[in-house]
């Protein structure tokens, strides 16, 4: 039921990370709570919440030119600004048009408690909380407070449904202890806390109660769930509670460390039928002096050998990385090391990074004279994607004459649009029986090369796969 009587248009903007989107969710639903709804495509907000990124400079500009473009289109409207860019440099955020509010990371747990008094009278919009920065009274107020000191996740309320989306993202964990030299991810996320099992659970219990068939598990640092608990629980034991969720289709991590896919992980996914055959590894190189001046924890032999056990537990698994390309000293030789790796390991769905300097970084310290020309990384970038692309067709061509469930997420104009277990996107003719959201079999007829996705036929509902 709706607190409020009048209700009010919002418009809801997420940027980054997967753990970003799910806690824009909560957010969305904090709204619902309110009387809030989602404004329709060309009707104007009362309400703007832009939730940023800063894992790059290129991430940061994406910020400023959406609150920018969200002032000009919604004249009337406030905005309000959290995430890690918000987290990292408020004050610059909170001179951007029409910005009323910046809230931290931590204190976006609290952003409905802050928007009741943006839209309350202007005497109440003053507050006295001596642990963030609060800016005077006729300015934008800014409510960031020392992550670092953080020591849980706070409680959430359980949510039953994404917006617009097939599947759920499931958070499992927040923050980093890593230090790797280019990241200042740490700094404005804070240490690694991890959820409950039980707060887990009674979230991925509600998503499959409103009829998710299957739940992206995500976090910042999603290896290192549970170390922070006692008693300690692992990530794969978390997956062994969730797998037997009566109704749940199949489970997909996001990305994650090579390392942190350990004995547990990998015997799971062997006999785990529900875990997809899709690994998203944080990479970052294929050079051995990158990678240690990254402050990576895996060399490129280490990188290799966890593939390999992987893929003799579950030859079907299919691999996608994330790679850094133009990290500073990285030489001809060193982007070459990267290259062959994606070849070697046939790395697929590739989410390549031109480096970017952040603030206080090591990384950050290492003298121009030892960076890549802007046009020589982007030439990098372009020959990785292209080896990836030509990794798909490869894996997508052993995959021909095969069955598999593919999850609806569009159905156009006739035609559906998913994905199977291993990520490959699929394009079939719809017969009427789809729904989106669904597990349906599918049989693998051929791969549409121009568009990178295979194309099939969905069975009969009587030869469906049980979900």
């Amino acid at each position: 039921m709706n607190k409020r009587k009048n209700h009010r248009p919002m418009s809801v903007i997420t940027m980054g990370c997967r753990v970003n989107q799910f806690e824009t969710e909560l957010l969305r639903h904090g709204g619902y709570e309110r009387g809030f709804f989602i404004a329709k495509d060309g009707d104007k907000s009362a309400l703007i919440i832009v939730n940023t990124c800063s894992v790059t400079s290129e991430s940061d500009r994406q910020a400023r030119q959406a609150v920018r473009r969200a002032a000009k289109d919604n004249p009337q409207a406030k905005i309000v600004i959290t995430g890690c860019y918000a987290q990292r440099t408020p004050e610059i955020l909170s001179k951007l048009p029409q910005v009323a509010l910046v809230l931290g990371n931590q204190e976006k747990n609290e952003l409905w408690t802050h928007v009741d008094r943006l839209f309350s009278s202007s005497s109440e919009l003053e507050d006295n909380n001596s642990s963030a920065i609060v800016s005077g009274k006729g300015q934008a107020i800014i409510h960031v407070g020392d992550i670092a000191k953080l020591d849980r996740v706070p409680p959430r309320p359980v949510v039953d449904s994404f917006s617009d989306r097939a599947r759920a993202f499931l958070q499992l964990q927040d923050g980093c202890d890593r230090s790797c030299t280019y990241c200042l991810i740490p700094g404005v996320r804070g240490p690694s806390r991890s959820l409950t099992p039980d707060q887990i659970m009674a979230q991925a219990e509600g998503f499959v109660a409103a009829g998710y068939k299957e739940l992206v598990l995500t976090g910042i640092d999603l290896g290192s769930y549970g170390q922070d608990l006692s008693p300690i629980i692992s990530l794969g034991g978390i997956i062994k509670k969730l797998v037997d969720i009566h109704g749940l289709g199949r489970i997909r991590l996001s990305s994650i460390d090579p390392l942190d896919v350990d004995c547990e992980l990998i015997d799971l996914l062997a006999s785990e039928e529900k875990i997809c055959p899709y690994l998203h590894l944080s990479i970052q190189s294929g050079d051995n002096m990158i990678l240690k001046r990254m402050g990576r924890r895996a060399d490129r032999k280490q990188i290799i050998a966890r593939i390999k056990d992987i893929k003799k537990a579950r030859p079907q698994t299919v691999f996608g990385a994330d790679l850094i390309v133009g990290f500073p000293t990285e030489s001809d030789e060193a982007f070459q090391n990267s290259l062959t790796l994606v070849k070697e390991a046939q790395l697929v769905f590739l989410h390549i990074f031109r480096y970017s300097d952040r603030p206080g970084t090591p990384a950050s310290a290492i003298p121009g004279s030892f960076r890549s020309s802007g046009v020589e990384v982007k030439k990098r970038s372009e020959i990785l994607r292209s080896a990836g692309e030509a990794n798909l067709l490869v894996v997508a061509k052993t995959m021909l004459g095969l069955r598999d469930k593919v999850l609806i997420e569009t159905i156009n104009d006739g035609v559906g649009m998913g994905k199977i277990a291993s990520f490959i996107p699929v394009s079939f003719a719809v017969n009427g029986g789809e729904i989106v959201g669904e597990l349906r079999e599918i049989l693998l007829q051929e791969f549409d090369s121009d568009n990178g996705c295979l194309k099939g036929v969905v069975q009969e509902l009587s030869t469906a796969l049980s979900t």
